[in-house]
């Protein structure tokens, strides 16, 4: 398969003017970098090394984070270890304090501790077990509407929040937002499906009921009744090697962090009998968390229930007619299912030094309590002896405090094997383009910077124009006869609809020609890419960019969502705002189409819609879309009201009053273009800012809204 190519001569007099031709070639192969040394994780298993994370609080269940290393002790399957490592990771001030000097004078060894980028806040993962094969209709509404709840009125503005579910499987291009409205999406499309296992809590009918009341006989004989617990029970084995299977996906992807990360899985409960394929699997599980340092905490959606209760649902006999008390066998029957249901739940929690959250109506509740309480972490270190490694055996990890009034949450053991046999090696990877594509977080060592603009709607789908900007400073150049310098920049754009399968996909490789005059106007402006992607139906999308310097293998990601709305449903609703700066000569520069082999344009300053940086006190010109306003008969016209509010770090720093607007549309048009101005204040700091836009159609009495974010720089580009 031959792919067009762009080659791109860029001369500089006091501008730049690109000069343009295209020729098929083949897009080069990747190749593989070099292996890199292994990412510092917070835990790692080495030969003689084992870190343990480990969360203190006091009766009140505040932090405790001034302890030093000999309040701790650590045993391994029963023996006393010493500690050669300690430090306090501070999550909420994102910095790390160790202690040079353990109490028997001996120093101590720094551990591998890596932080994250500041601006990165709460990454918080929830995983829905919507595929449970004993899900209850009332266990899907309690997690649908504690997690709709939480992210309603708990949500920070700098969380990163991913939701998966089980019924769904696990997207490879699930992605870490803060995008509230793509949030809810996901949680609203969690629903009970009745399934075929059998289940003590459903609805009970006896014989002698029957017959009292004249009703027909159970024509099931206890060979079929077997038969189909039998059957049941395989099919509840499968749905929770299933659930356990995106828990480790989950688990998987969220390694690259080199920090405590906190995952919930809210449940009814998993049946994980020992010798069973679930109990191998949830081993399994326990090890690869614990190697990653995911704690899981495990939610009921039971709510607070009495164990073993009946409803009037069921219909047996208390033993006033037939003598037998038929009431006694089935509530010892559900409470036996529901205690082996939260034994899995409890197990899985308590193995990855989580807690099992029950008898709570309200999700969201629970989940701020263990938030607030996440915000540190101390991290220990011991070095084992080399037999530890030997085999595949377990060996439990105890971690103890020498002050009685405190409480400590950490992991249980580990199986004895060295990470490089647990096959975590995520940077070796065949395809290192693949990997930045599937990771649910962005990566920064390309500095990207996206916007997606959804235009032209058709009858059944749409087209969404995809706008990026580069850092020129992140390019590498190479020699080029004639005096030339040359980079080759590989984008690969992938877009999943919301069953997780791929709609759209894009690749081509851009080999760059500049002359060496240019190289600095890049490096100081960057470049900027523009391209239209073209989606068959409507819905939501999770849309992945990469960009891979193709010599230095260096990678760039970022991720968003996007909506194509069904245009024949004549659902009012704003789209596409965008702002950039202004021009005192021609107007405001707006986003242009460009065709997929010319993509890549100079840049000649920041207010572009790719990057959005402007200067405090400057006019910024913003342009988006309305759909489907209400047409007044009489006049002709619309009947709409706008306002517009300025947000920094979720606080509303400036506002426009509402004005009255109206049009006349031409005729067989629904769509309709608005473009104006807003002046910045001049007192602004520099920072990001969120700009959001509220239409109301006062006819219809609908109202729509829509928000962009943008940069205040000392002095823009």
């Amino acid at each position: 398969m031959r792919i067009p190519r762009a080659v791109f001569v860029i001369g500089l007099l006091f501008a730049l003017a690109a000069v343009i031709s295209a020729q098929r070639n083949p897009v080069p192969t990747p190749t593989v970098p070099p292996p890199l040394p292994p990412p510092e994780d917070v835990i790692r298993i080495s030969s003689n090394l084992v870190l343990v994370d480990a969360l203190v609080v006091d009766e009140e269940n505040r932090q405790v984070k001034d302890l030093k290393a000999e309040d701790f002790e650590i045993f391994q399957d029963g023996e006393r270890q010493e500690i050669t490592s300690f430090s306090y990771v501070d999550g909420a001030e994102k910095k790390i304090t160790v202690q040079k000097q353990s109490a028997l004078g001996k120093k101590l060894s720094p551990p591998p501790v890596k932080l994250t980028d500041e601006s990165l806040g709460r990454v918080i993962t929830f995983v829905i077990d919507d595929g449970n094969c004993l899900a209850t209709l009332e266990g899907a509404v309690l997690a649908r509407d504690g997690i709709r709840k939480f992210i309603n009125e708990q949500m920070r503005p700098d969380d990163k929040v991913a939701i998966y579910r089980t019924r769904g499987g696990s997207s490879l291009l699930q992605m870490y937002t803060s995008n509230k409205e793509a949030l809810l999406n996901e949680v609203n499309r969690v629903k009970w499906v009745p399934s075929r296992c059998s289940s003590a809590f459903e609805a009970a009918r006896d014989k002698s009921t029957l017959k009292i009341m004249g009703g027909a006989e159970s024509f099931e004989s206890e060979e079929d009744k077997a038969n189909r617990l039998m059957f049941s029970g395989e099919e509840n084995q499968n749905a929770v090697v299933g659930s356990l299977g995106v828990l480790g996906f989950v688990v998987d992807r969220l390694r690259v962090l080199p920090q405590r990360k906190i995952v919930f899985f809210v449940s009814e409960g998993i049946l994980t009998p020992f010798g069973s394929r679930a109990r191998s699997a949830l081993d399994d599980l326990t090890d690869k968390a614990s190697r990653a340092s995911v704690v899981i905490y495990t939610v009921s959606t039971k709510g607070v229930s009495i164990p073993g209760f009946m409803s009037s649902q069921d219909d047996v006999s208390p033993g006033i007619v037939s003598g037998v008390d038929e009431t006694i066998p089935l509530v010892q029957s559900r409470r036996d299912e529901e205690k082996a249901l939260d034994e899995g739940m409890a197990y899985l929690s308590y193995s990855t030094g989580g807690k099992w959250i029950r008898n709570q109506n309200f999700i969201d509740k629970a989940v701020e309590n263990v938030l607030e309480t996440e915000t540190g972490y101390y991290l220990l270190g011991y070095e084992p002896d080399d037999e530890s490694f030997d085999g595949k055996e377990y060996h439990r990890i105890e971690v103890r405090l020498k002050r009685p009034e405190l409480k400590i949450a950490s992991r249980k053991g580990f199986v004895g094997r060295q990470d490089a046999a647990a096959g975590f090696d995520y940077r070796n990877a065949k395809n290192p383009v693949y990997a930045a594509i599937a990771s649910p977080f962005t990566d920064a060592r390309l500095d990207l910077k996206m916007t997606t603009l959804t235009k032209e709607l058709g009858k059944k789908g749409g087209t969404v124009r995809l706008l990026f900007h580069i850092d020129g400073r992140d390019l590498t150049f190479t020699d080029e006869p004639g005096g030339l310098k040359k980079a080759v920049l590989n984008v690969v754009v992938v877009a999943l609809d919301e069953k997780a399968k791929v709609a759209r996909e894009f690749n081509r490789a851009y080999p760059l020609k500049v002359p060496e005059r240019a190289v600095s106007a890049i490096r100081q402006n960057g470049l900027e890419y523009s391209t239209d992607i073209e989606f068959e139906k409507p819905g939501l999308y999770s849309l992945r960019l990469v960009v891979q310097d193709d010599a230095s293998k260096e990678l760039g990601s970022a991720g968003d969502f996007v909506e194509i709305p069904e245009k024949a449903d004549d659902r009012f609703f704003v789209s596409s705002f965008v702002t950039t700066s202004v021009d005192p000569g021609s107007g405001p520069v707006l986003p242009r189409k460009r065709p997929p082999e010319a993509g890549f344009a100079p840049v000649f300053g920041g207010g572009i819609p790719a990057i959005r940086e402007y200067a405090a006190g400057s006019r910024i010109a913003y342009l988006y879309d309305i759909y489907n306003p209400r047409i007044d008969r009489s006049t002709g016209k619309t009947s709409l009201t706008t306002y517009m509010r300025l947000f920094k770090d979720g606080e509303q720093v400036d506002d426009l009053p509402e004005t009255s607007f109206s049009f006349s549309p031409e005729k067989g048009t629904n769509v309709f273009e608005e473009i104006g101005s807003y002046q910045l204040k001049p007192d602004l700091l520099p920072g990001v800012y969120v700009l959001q836009i509220t239409v109301n159609d006062v006819a219809a009495k609908k109202s729509s809204s829509a928000w962009i974010d943008f940069e205040i720089v000392d002095r823009a580009r």
